[in-house]
């Protein structure tokens, strides 16, 4: 019965629905990324490894130093 259901359902626009979501998701994420600052990056490069969680490494980006 479950089967019969989901086959009668029209998907159509539900698919372009999703489709349009994921489109506006990565293109925000698009627009946030080459919006970062210099330092922001390099606090998110660093991020991983980073094992200080209290405060962001904020590095010099002539000699990767911390400042």
């Amino acid at each position: 019965m479950m089967k019969e259901t989901l086959h009668a359902m029209e998907t159509g626009a539900l698919a372009e629905i999703g489709l349009l979501a994921f489109f506006f998701a990565f293109v925000l994420i698009l627009i946030r990324v080459f919006l970062m600052t210099r330092q922001e990056c390099e606090a998110a490069r660093h991020m991983p490894l980073d094992d200080d969680l209290e405060r962001p490494v904020h590095l010099d980006a002539r000699n990767h130093r911390p400042l």
